[in-house]
């Protein structure tokens, strides 16, 4: 019976998602906020003619080229300038250029896209180190995902997410056992946040075992030395 208890419980301690999947229907992802640093892909098209002759100044940088966010949250665009990126979403940033290049395009559209962004994962999972996507849709599953997914030693009630926000860090905790962690303001990944997957209690006990068998180990080769010349000794006196 102790032993069918046991493992039960080091089978729950694995398992994902075991309650809460309620939540679920209710989440929708947003739109992210753009910060310094980030690259945007921006494009411009007409729909007055099939010919697109007439914004080709507007798309000099053309193929996989991107705009910059420099430190000071702008970006330097054709005709405008110097335009403030940073706090505003891709759809906000579209409308504000579209209203600056229709003085020069008839009919103009404009599509402005997040070229990529990046997290960093580390902690005990198959891979660490940076995960780089390329849509804004990203959440914790997909960047545990891209690290191969936990260890066995994982603690998985409480993964650590550190974020920056309006030049503070934020920390948040989620439990992947509770599918209502989906309601977290964490779960959806953000440019530049960091997750922490901590050790398990199994891993620091394995630990701590074997750091009692090495501090115990010279100690036992010592008494087993003195009770080889103690024998020694015992011998040589009976004879």
């Amino acid at each position: 019976m102790v032993s069918c208890t046991n493992i039960k419980k080091l089978e729950q301690s694995y398992q994902l998602f075991q309650t809460g999947f309620d939540s679920l229907q209710n989440f929708q992802y947003k739109d992210l906020t753009l910060k310094e640093g980030d690259q945007l892909t921006i494009k411009a098209f007409t729909l007055a003619t099939a010919s697109q002759e007439q914004v080709g100044l507007f798309n000099i940088l053309g193929g996989d080229a991107s705009y910059l966010i420099d430190k000071d949250g702008n970006i330097k665009l054709p005709k405008i300038g110097l335009l403030k990126a940073i706090g505003k979403t891709c759809k906000q940033l579209e409308e504000n250029i579209t209203s600056e290049w229709s003085k020069y395009i008839k009919d103009v559209s404009v599509n402005v896209k997040l070229k990529e962004f990046s997290v960093n994962v580390l902690g005990e999972v198959a891979s660490q180190g940076k995960k780089t996507f390329s849509t804004e849709k990203a959440t914790v599953l997909d960047a545990l995902a891209q690290s191969g997914g936990f260890k066995d030693e994982s603690k998985r009630n409480n993964v650590l997410i550190v974020r920056e926000e309006n030049g503070s860090r934020k920390s948040y905790y989620v439990n992947l056992q509770d599918a209502s962690f989906y309601e977290s303001p964490a779960f959806q990944l953000q440019q530049n946040d960091m997750i922490y997957v901590s050790a398990n209690e199994r891993k620091f006990k394995k630990m701590k075992d074997e750091e009692f068998r090495n501090n115990m180990q010279p100690i036992l080769q010592s008494v087993s030395v003195i009770l080889s010349v103690l024998n020694f000794v015992i011998l040589l006196g009976r004879r």
